[in-house]
């Protein structure tokens, strides 16, 4: 009677823990995804990918933020003067914020990518120094 039970015991844990999972091998990148990687690295690229990114961004709040806006003469405005009104309001807002998030995004990303390139510049110089210093205090 125990040994039924040892038995059954033995067969719940087998059952109950999950095999691991397969381990995948490393795999190197392919041609294109290394040109990709070099074409993103380009601080201009990455500008104006920003640039035009933080445009799209401000667009869609200029737009939704131009739609709240109500005129001050509201109650002597026909419907259809309002909504002239509410969409120049728009359309201004949006186009000012469209500029405003463009040029943060394209100065931003530029001046990130820059001291990026300047501290791996700066650390692979630091690097290099002291391998040759080594080398010359060994000799």
């Amino acid at each position: 009677m125990s040994r039924t039970n040892s038995d059954n015991e033995a067969n719940k844990t087998a059952i109950e823990t999950p095999a691991p999972p397969p381990v995948e091998p490393i795999r190197l990148p392919t041609i294109e995804e290394v040109r990709g990687q070099d074409i993103w690295n380009n601080c201009g690229v990455r500008s104006v990918v920003s640039g035009v990114m933080g445009g799209g961004l401000g667009l869609f709040m200029g737009l939704f933020l131009g739609a709240l806006d109500n005129p001050i003469m509201q109650d002597q405005m026909t419907g259809r003067q309002q909504f002239v009104y509410t969409a120049k309001q728009m359309g201004s807002r949006s186009w000012g914020s469209c500029k405003a998030f463009a040029v943060m995004g394209l100065i931003f990303s530029a001046a990130e990518c820059v001291v990026e390139k300047v501290i791996h510049l700066f650390d692979w110089l630091v690097q290099n120094m002291t391998w040759e210093t080594q080398l010359l205090l060994d000799v």
